[in-house]
């Protein structure tokens, strides 16, 4: 059900409108609700995350200069495991989410209820982990998880609410982009503020001040802007469809999910191929991320303050990627432009592990960060076009929902494994090469996608940003 409310028409600046997106309340609920996202995400991620280790070597009796801490362990864990651990859980919950999350948006009128309350609890459980200490640290680990699932649920209903904004689809297009650049900006003020304030203290090396300062920020920037949009913007929204007499609806989800994979691998064999390409290429990408954490600390000792500024200039040069999608299509298919990113992911991944030996060599991070902000940007924005061009008409919701999820299905194996080589005692430096094999499989399904589907996708080149966007319109409902 589109939402009744006024919305700035199409190609209207959105930002020059006072209140911003003109008197449309649920867009601005949706901007302030990203803005808790954004925020909240880096906070646990990058600060407490990396906090978390430095705390759990220490419980270990790792000497803070002793690089790698390979023979010791807390709890039975290795320190080095325990952000990789946190990925593994976060993966299954989010894969087993997605499809109960889509039954409860379809067949109960509970959205706003369940988002409400998943949006307290959330904010609930940032509050401890302001007060991360060597006597917390545990408890905070386990918070992360809790919060990490909670979130999910939180996003799901968010997520749900968008392609109900409005039905005039230009204008939910210039919403999308106003969003992420919501997004984008609330990533560098909060970094920034919490890095900047960290450096005029001198506590650089002090990661469980910088995971306090950011905790906290974090936790008053969430709860006021979650609890703002929660209670005065966003609206009540019904079921979309009756639950089919003898369904559950704990399994609905799930026996869409199996009807929908049949009739994808039955009828449109190369987006199938597409799909599983992604699960693979997707799935290693966001555990790079996580490991890459892991590997920046054992093996070069960053701090928190260290972590944030590698966050900073890797989502910055992503957001510069996003510009070589376009002008690779210019000499390669789309297809070729995806294997080329996936393999410059690999390389970059493989040069990082061979150079990157010891603390002395901690700046070439940085460097790295460039590299793998470039291709992530690039790789989001070449799979969007993809997806968008091979999707059939008239198909839209149903095969976009599928992509959302396989770029979920499989995130938690690539951590599973390296936190298995581990806790195994192999090297960090040959368990962050086994993504590699991931990024390789998703090259060889891509081999398979069809010769027709990418001369179409060559054909429909200049129409794909108005296709797209209405793609990601009808999905959200799927989701």
């Amino acid at each position: 059900m589109a939402a009744v409310e006024a919305a700035p028409t199409a190609r209207q600046p959105l930002f020059l409108h006072r209140p911003p997106y003109g008197n449309h309340k649920e867009a601005r609920g949706w901007a302030f609700d990203a803005i808790g996202r954004s925020t909240s995400f880096v906070g646990n991620a990058v600060f407490v995350g990396t906090a978390v280790i430095h705390l759990a070597r220490i419980n270990a009796g790792c000497d803070p200069q002793d690089v790698g801490c390979d023979s010791r362990t807390t709890y039975g864990i290795r320190p080095s495991s325990f952000l990789s651990l946190y990925n593994v859980i976060v993966g299954l919950a989010s894969s087993a989410l997605l499809p109960l999350l889509g039954s409860i948006v379809d067949h109960t009128h509970h959205r706003r209820l369940i988002a409400r309350i998943s949006a307290v609890v959330y904010c609930i459980g940032l509050f401890p982990l302001i007060f991360l200490n060597e006597s917390t640290w545990f408890m905070a680990a386990v918070l992360l998880v809790v919060t990490a699932f909670v979130g999910w649920i939180h996003t799901g209903m968010t997520f749900a609410y968008l392609p109900e904004l409005t039905e005039d689809k230009k204008v939910l297009e210039d919403f999308n982009t106003s969003f992420a650049v919501v997004q984008f900006v609330t990533y560098v003020i909060y970094v920034v503020v919490v890095v900047g304030i960290t450096a005029a203290l001198q506590k650089t090396d002090d990661s469980i001040f910088t995971a306090q300062l950011a905790q906290s920020i974090s936790f008053v920037v969430t709860t006021l802007v979650w609890g703002y949009s929660w209670t005065k913007l966003m609206g009540h929204r019904p079921a979309t469809t009756d639950l089919p007499e003898g369904r559950w609806l704990i399994t609905s989800g799930f026996r869409n999910l199996y009807r929908s994979s049949v009739n994808i691998w039955k009828h449109h064999r190369s987006l199938a191929w597409f799909y599983a390409a992604l699960a693979f290429s997707e799935s290693a990408l966001q555990a790079l991320v996580v490991i890459a954490t892991t590997f920046s600390i054992e093996i070069l000792n960053f701090s928190s303050f260290d972590s944030g500024i590698a966050f900073l200039i890797f989502v910055f040069f992503s957001a510069i990627g996003c510009y070589i999608s376009p002008i690779s299509l210019k000499r390669m298919n789309p297809i070729r432009s995806d294997q080329l990113c996936i393999s410059l992911v690999g390389l970059f991944t493989a040069l990082a592990v061979g150079v990157m030996r010891n603390v002395q060599q901690r700046h070439l991070y940085f460097v790295f960060c460039i590299f793998w902000g470039l291709v992530g940007g690039w790789k989001y924005t070449i799979e969007r076009y993809l997806v968008c061009n091979i999707i059939p008409k008239g198909q839209d919701a149903e095969l976009m929902g599928m992509y959302l999820f396989a770029g979920q299905s499989i995130a938690w194996i690539p951590p599973l494994i390296f936190t298995a080589m581990n806790e195994a005692g192999v090297s960090i430096r040959l368990s962050m090469l086994s993504l590699i094999s991931f990024w390789i499989v998703a090259l060889s399904f891509l081999q398979c996608v069809g010769i027709g589907e990418v001369a179409l996708m060559s054909e429909v080149a200049n129409d794909t940003p108005s296709d797209c966007e209405e793609i990601e319109t009808a999905a959200s409902n799927e989701k």
